[in-house]
């Protein structure tokens, strides 16, 4: 059985990422992904897969809530 994997936005770590749909998306332009996150804003072709368990994580280091412990 494998885990469950999640997208979320490289800027923000919000799972609130949206694909920009358009008739040429993945054959003459590369696909663009949006992040509805209020304050975000990105806008670009990548995006960062993680375990489903470790996003809430992951958002919390990105935005400076939490540090990772070592």
């Amino acid at each position: 059985m494998g885990t469950r994997k999640v997208r979320v936005c490289p800027r923000c770590g919000s799972p609130k990422v949206k694909e920009n749909k358009t008739s040429v998306n993945g054959w003459l332009v590369p696909t663009t992904y949006y992040c509805e996150e209020e304050g975000c804003g990105y806008s670009g072709p990548g995006l960062i897969e993680i375990d489903a368990e470790e996003a809430e994580i992951l958002r919390q280091v990105m935005n400076g809530e939490s540090s990772v412990e070592e």
